[in-house]
């Protein structure tokens, strides 16, 4: 039978023990063995089937109601399902990483606005009325003043002394870490839904789908291409779509020097009794809202290291 065949009806043919099944498909009088297995991951997705299940028998039939044309009811709807079943995790990870990107972006906000802090600060602590090398003037000319700024020959200028203080702050190389870390996870959602298409998961295929969960009780299904719909669509209309790059090796680079700097970021942290905060080891502080992304932003990184 084709992909687009409409079928009468899925039958699970069970084994005397009610444990293994085989899935027969029908249309117009013929039939197509499809696929077999463990029954069980098949009964925790489907209500119907726990429902005819409690009432005995070797058989659990799929037929959806006649009153309605079931054009969604085809073998490539069935063969979805099965893919779904065994593999849930081709839908399911495309919006897991989006939450993971939110919470990402979540610590990248907290952290900029500490950075805006310590750039000011560091502006304003370099910014004095300037001295003459033979003495402070009695009547400053504002206009002067702001022309002429003497210092040593062999100081380091302010803003190299504002660079360097924001270079080897933890809380600029978290920052750096936080937005390569996005990166890594955009490209991978990019990833995550090539390989839905790939499996067969088409934006055009999910209608089809949520119709068979609703009619036969397959709520996780549903739930999955509910989200991956909507997700689909805001990527779209944001023009937010990711293209998989090629240079695969060279992110895996990247996310390596990632880790590293993540590992220096972090070894500074320690706990910090009595205060709201988590005191570094330069003794600035990082707010409570960060600390609470923390664990999980070290988590995602663990993560990173295993899979690359």
């Amino acid at each position: 039978m084709k992909s687009s065949t409409q079928l009468d009806s899925v039958v699970f043919q069970l084994t005397p023990t009610r444990t293994r099944f085989e899935l027969v498909i029908s249309s117009n009088g013929k039939t197509e063995k499809v696929a077999s297995g463990l029954l069980s991951p098949y009964i925790a997705h489907l209500k119907t089937a726990q429902e005819q299940m409690s009432k005995g028998g070797y058989s659990i039939i799929l037929q959806p109601d006649h009153c309605n044309n079931a054009t969604w009811f085809t073998k490539g709807t069935i063969e979805r399902f099965v893919r779904f079943v065994n593999t849930p995790e081709i839908l399911e990870r495309v919006y897991t990483v989006e939450s993971e990107i939110l919470q990402i972006e979540e610590a990248i906000a907290i952290q900029s606005n500490n950075n805006i802090w310590l750039s000011t600060g560091v502006e304003e602590h370099h910014v004095k009325p300037s001295e003459s090398i033979e003495g402070k003037r009695a009547t400053p000319d504002s206009y002067e003043e702001k022309a002429i700024i003497l210092y040593a020959p062999d100081a380091p200028s302010p803003e190299a002394n504002g660079s360097a203080v924001q270079k080897g702050n933890p809380k600029v190389q978290l920052l750096k870490v936080l937005e390569t870390r996005k990166t890594v996870l955009q490209k991978e959602q990019g990833m995550a839904f090539a390989r839905a298409v790939a499996a067969g998961f088409n934006i055009d295929d999910m209608a089809p789908l949520m119709l068979f969960s609703e009619s036969f009780g397959a709520s996780r299904l549903r739930d999955a291409c509910v989200k991956f719909t909507e997700l689909w669509k805001r990527k779209h209309e944001n023009g937010q779509w990711l293209e998989i790059e090629a240079t695969e090796p060279l992110a895996g680079r990247s996310d390596f020097s990632a880790m590293e700097k993540l590992k220096g970021a972090l070894s500074g942290i320690s706990e910090n009794n009595g205060k709201t905060g988590v005191e570094l080891s330069t003794g600035s502080l990082l707010d409570p809202g960060t600390c609470k992304l923390l664990p999980s932003i070290a988590t995602c990184f663990i993560t990173l290291l295993i899979t690359t």
